[in-house]
């Protein structure tokens, strides 16, 4: 296993992006749904960045990438169509010990994000290790559509009966053994 998976906490951290276009609009989106304040430098902005802008919900610094952008962040996106300023991304994010993905490029990388699923309490991650994406989005699509409805209501089930159990039951043991009997019921159906 090449990457190590991880979900993290992003609520209220400051997270840069860089770049003005499409990509950069769906890294920020995400970042944004993650609860992360989300910095976006660019000397311009597609459309949808331009939105997010006037709602207030990014900040924008309408600049060329300087290593002083990346001060007090939590992570990095570069994603420029220019390979040489996401490099200088890289390169100064790693120095200031700062997480950071350059889209399209694993090897400018801490990490990858993968393709996700998030419905109520219910994630869900596929990812090729950068091999292929086209495939862990496809993955995705047929993992939403199949199994992600039904799991999601399950999940709220356990979630009430769960908190139930820790109110009136104070054996941890127990507690586990009941839940699992009623998660390995659900997938012998």
């Amino acid at each position: 296993m090449r990457y190590y998976p991880v979900l993290l906490n992003l609520k209220n951290k400051k997270c840069v992006v860089i770049g003005g276009g499409i990509v950069a609009l769906r890294k920020a989106l995400s970042l944004l749904k993650a609860g992360a304040r989300v910095y976006l430098i660019s000397p311009e902005l597609c459309p949808g960045l331009k939105r997010l802008k006037e709602q207030k919900r990014i900040f924008w610094t309408n600049s060329a990438y300087q290593k002083i952008h990346l001060k007090g962040a939590f992570l990095t996106i570069a994603a420029t169509s220019d390979k040489a300023i996401n490099t200088k991304i890289s390169q100064d994010a790693k120095k200031s010990g700062i997480l950071i993905n350059t889209v399209d490029a694993e090897d400018l990388s801490d990490f990858i994000v993968p393709s996700s699923i998030s419905k109520g309490g219910l994630i869900l991650c596929v990812s090729t290790s950068g091999q292929a994406p086209c495939l862990s989005k496809r993955m995705r699509q047929d993992i939403e559509r199949l199994l992600v409805p039904e799991y999601a209501k399950f999940l709220k089930i356990l979630e009430g009966i769960r908190r139930e159990l820790k109110a009136k039951c104070s054996d941890s043991k127990l507690r586990s053994r009941i839940l699992n009997t009623l998660c390995a019921s659900k997938s012998s159906e």
